[in-house]
């Protein structure tokens, strides 16, 4: 009974999921000339292209390195196996909908490299936080220096909420994870016992919100990849020919940051590509060109996050993984 159950919520989930993608997709293109969409790609410079799939793939590097940051000092992941967890999580991220892409990361961290669930759960966590930072400051930025449509402001001020608790709530946990080993004893059925010592090592494992160095870093990092994902659309703008203000880079970032915030539908198809094309069309442009901009833009981004993960399984079904253990 409780396996049919969860067929049914995993179906209905699906379902909404590409319901929603129809939706934006049919709201973007119902009225458009595609003889001009594809005239627009034909203008489009390969040159740019290219650097907006660099710059794309950029964002996975240093999200690696934010990972191995935020790995708890008595653990050690080698950056290639880092690396690849990082591209085997991206690529399902941008498949399968609902949270998959984390949920498969921690697995692989807590299972392929050893390092536990607690510690997976942690690295996991600091990375959302990261991306929430990132996020804040964006749209901060975006409030501050540019005008921005209603609808996307109240998202914004909506978003704001979810990241700041967020922070709250993570922040609370890492500095009371000696309270927590406190409760640990206190507990004499074995069940709640469980519980309260994975939450202990789970906040213990929050080190990063109790290290200055490791804090900075990592919020650095996390703004160096939001400004990766800056330059590519700028390398996409270029590749149209088409030439807006700087901040209107920050605005089309700051859209597509909102809407895959809770990412529903594969790859976030159709909702990426509606809220790239209505900014565009927000800022004076053709629909055909603003589609073409939207298309692309998504296009450069997936080549990078499907393609590394793909090329990761290919490799290791020649070259399979050792042993963490093995020497």
């Amino acid at each position: 009974m409780t396996s049919v159950l969860k067929s049914k919520k995993k179906k209905l989930l699906y379902f909404t999921a590409w319901a929603v993608a129809s939706g934006c997709i049919y709201l973007t293109v119902h009225n458009l000339q595609w003889v001009s969409v594809l005239a627009e790609f034909k203008t489009a410079s390969l040159f740019w292209l290219y650097l907006a799939i660099a710059g794309n793939f950029c964002v996975l590097i240093f999200g690696t390195l934010q990972w191995l940051n935020f790995l708890p000092r008595n653990h050690h992941v080698g950056f290639f196996r880092m690396i690849e967890v990082n591209a085997l999580t991206a690529m399902t991220s941008n498949t399968v909908p609902f949270l998959a892409g984390q949920a498969l990361a921690v697995v692989l961290l807590a299972k392929r490299e050893k390092v536990g669930h607690t510690v997976a759960l942690s690295v996991i966590a600091l990375d959302q936080f990261a991306e929430g930072f990132s996020k804040l400051s964006l749209f901060l930025l975006v409030i501050v220096l540019t005008p921005i449509p209603d609808w996307m402001r109240q998202g914004i001020l909506m978003a704001l909420s979810a990241i700041l608790l967020l922070f709250t709530a993570l922040i609370f946990f890492a500095f009371r994870h000696r309270h927590f080993k406190i409760f640990m004893s206190r507990q004499s059925h074995p069940r709640w016992y469980k519980v309260w010592r994975f939450i202990s090592q789970w906040a213990h494992h929050l080190e990063a919100l109790r290290s200055v160095r490791i804090f900075v870093l990592g919020m650095g990092l996390a703004l160096v990849m939001k400004g990766m994902e800056a330059l590519a659309i700028l390398a996409i703008q270029k590749s149209f020919g088409v030439y807006l203000p700087l901040w209107t880079i920050f605005l089309v970032l700051a859209s597509v940051s909102l809407v895959t915030m809770v990412p529903v539908a594969p790859g976030n198809l159709g909702v990426y590509e509606a809220a790239v094309f209505f900014v565009y069309q927000y800022l004076g442009l053709p629909p055909e060109q603003a589609l073409g901009l939207a298309l692309l833009q998504h296009l450069c981004l997936l080549i990078p996050n499907i393609g590394t993960g793909y090329l990761t399984l290919l490799v290791r079904n020649f070259y399979p993984i050792r042993s963490h253990q093995a020497k």
